[in-house]
């Protein structure tokens, strides 16, 4: 039995806050890939309203306490539409100063663990409001967030780490969720969408199955 454990690392889109039974999209890829056979401690480290820099200044001292001595460990980023949303200051996150710090942050983990880049999901359109951290109204723009993800994507390969562009795989499913849910967060199929997408993905299905025997952890 190879028991896996996995830290998934980002902003609440992990957090299934529209999802009636709780559930983010790590939870629902951690429960589907348990019912094919596989053992994983999922270990969902996403915080509402963080930004690429919140998430870079966190990640490790979070990741190091849950991995530190397993044999078997990774993590899954994903983060971003709170850095391209803006508020009366402006854009949040500048988009060079979101590229920098996320380049830096994944190459660092992709040094201590395997690591697996899945990018901002699209949101809805633009002029959406939702309640920041501090109450504060923020719009989120849909052209920025793709545009975001462009710029990730070119930071993975830079990296050599796999990166998964979910604005380009998440089609109408995902939209009509986004449009149950407030444009940002999606109501739950929108999680379950992200879950199968990142489920289907190549490098994950190949570090997943590489060397795994039946699940007797949770038998």
């Amino acid at each position: 039995m190879a028991k896996r454990s996995v830290c998934f690392v980002g902003d609440e889109l992990m957090l299934g806050l529209r999802d009636p039974e709780g559930f983010g999209w790590p939870q629902r890829l951690t429960r589907a890939e348990r019912d094919h056979g596989h053992a994983i401690v999922n270990y969902v480290l996403g915080v509402e309203g963080d930004t690429t820099r919140d998430v870079a200044r966190r990640w490790r001292a979070e990741a190091e306490v849950r991995l530190a001595g397993l044999p078997a460990a990774a993590l899954v980023f994903c983060f971003g539409v709170n850095d391209q949303a803006s508020d009366a200051g402006g854009v949040r996150v500048a988009l060079p100063d979101s590229l920098y710090a996320a380049e830096a942050m994944v190459a660092d983990a992709a040094s201590w663990r395997a690591a697996f880049w899945v990018g901002p999901p699209p949101v809805l359109a633009s002029g959406i409001l939702q309640a920041g951290r501090q109450g504060q109204s923020l719009i989120y723009d849909p052209v920025r967030v793709r545009g975001l993800s462009q710029g990730f994507a070119a930071a993975a390969a830079r990296c050599g780490v796999p990166y998964l562009d979910l604005c380009g795989v998440l089609g109408e499913r995902y939209a009509r969720a986004l449009a149950q849910g407030n444009g940002v967060v999606p109501a739950a199929d929108g999680q379950a969408a992200i879950a199968d997408a990142v489920g289907a993905w190549k490098p994950w299905r190949d570090w997943l199955d590489k060397n795994t025997a039946p699940n007797l952890y949770f038998a």
